[in-house]
């Protein structure tokens, strides 16, 4: 049943409230005549959704949830952060968001749940960027769920790319405004529930430059930075943006620039991430090598656990195998770069180079 492309039909923002909607259009602009009939499902799915909207929002200012601190997994788009997420989720000792709840946080304690029966069976049975294996209770991004949250989303670049560069660096690379500041307390707490006492791991390329502000919201939150070869990341980035747009984007994008945004992006990305990990203790915050991840995992994970003193059940580490078992013969693209982009990247993101280069 996943094989038709539901998502051209009920788009991600299927999840968004009337007021985001109507706001990106004032924004970026109207959708353009092929992406009209997946706007307008999203639109007319956010009113007929408005009802449970609201009584999540009483049901949520009557009993709040009790939030334990999360775990957050951040780094640059196509840093490795899916996998990493993927692999501490298998250890049994998370909760996490499913692609369903994490899509529809205004709506996490009503209609959500039920929903989640129905749609579970058209989810895409790979991510439509890298062919990475999903199901209906995979590790989702944040990401999903604060676009539909709210402005200030690197996700509506991708969605409304008549301004890409600049809500691509926005987004991912500025100061959470305080709107941003409240999508992410919501977001977070709708998840709580879901939760039952155990802590969140919870992923976003988007808080690698807000590590600050989530630890703002959440002071005893703990922070794992995924970082990867620039290389590969600027390859992998570019052709996951392409392939992200040329499904969900609501817009041309024909004018919009990747390569530029990308190379203006990443540095801003890394340098605030520096500064704002710079006075945080080593059980407070901590960095792996995708490179390192992906030779030797259970090291790896072991001196994570360790040095942010993780919770653990003594099937944990089974656990992990046996998800690393499973994906034993997917194999991520590699880079291909010209002496052209090689050039571009050396000039634009030396330091980063030297820092993260492989």
């Amino acid at each position: 049943m996943s094989g038709f492309p539901w998502h051209r039909v009920f788009h991600p923002l299927c999840g968004a409230d009337p007021l985001t909607l109507l706001r990106l259009v004032l924004r970026n602009g109207p959708p353009s005549l092929g992406g009209t009939p997946a706007y307008v499902v999203a639109l007319a799915t956010s009113l007929v959704r408005l009802p449970f909207t609201v009584l999540d929002l009483v049901m949520e200012a009557l009993a709040p949830t009790r939030i334990v601190p999360p775990v957050f997994i951040v780094g640059y788009p196509r840093s490795g952060t899916t996998h990493l997420h993927n692999l501490m989720a298998a250890s049994g000792v998370f909760a996490t968001a499913p692609p369903v709840l994490a899509a529809m946080p205004w709506e996490a304690r009503t209609l959500a749940p039920v929903a989640k029966i129905f749609i579970d069976p058209y989810l895409p049975r790979t991510r439509l960027i890298d062919g990475v294996a999903m199901s209906p209770e995979a590790p989702t991004e944040d990401e999903v769920g604060l676009a539909n949250l709210g402005l200030a989303s690197y996700f509506h670049a991708v969605y409304f790319p008549s301004h890409f560069a600049e809500d691509y660096r926005d987004g991912l690379s500025s100061p959470a405004p305080e709107g941003r500041r409240r999508a992410i307390r919501r977001y977070v707490r709708a998840l709580g529930r879901r939760a039952r006492g155990r802590p969140l791991l919870l992923k976003n390329p988007a808080y690698t430059a807000q590590v600050g502000t989530l630890l703002d919201l959440f002071p005893n939150a703990r922070v794992v930075h995924i970082h990867r070869d620039p290389r590969a990341v600027f390859d992998s980035s570019r052709r996951a943006l392409r392939r992200t747009m040329d499904e969900l984007a609501v817009q041309s994008f024909a004018e919009a620039d990747i390569d530029s945004a990308v190379l203006e992006t990443y540095p801003l990305v890394m340098r605030a991430l520096r500064e704002q990990a710079a006075p945080l203790s080593r059980r407070q915050f901590a960095e792996v090598a995708f490179e390192d991840l992906t030779a030797d995992p259970r090291r790896v994970l072991r001196r994570l656990w360790q040095q942010l003193d993780l919770p653990a059940r003594p099937d944990s580490m089974a656990r992990i195998e046996a998800h690393l078992a499973q994906v034993a013969g997917f194999q991520p693209e590699g880079a291909r770069l010209d002496a052209v982009d090689l050039r571009h990247l050396r000039s634009a993101w030396p330091e980063e180079l030297a820092l993260y280069g492989r």
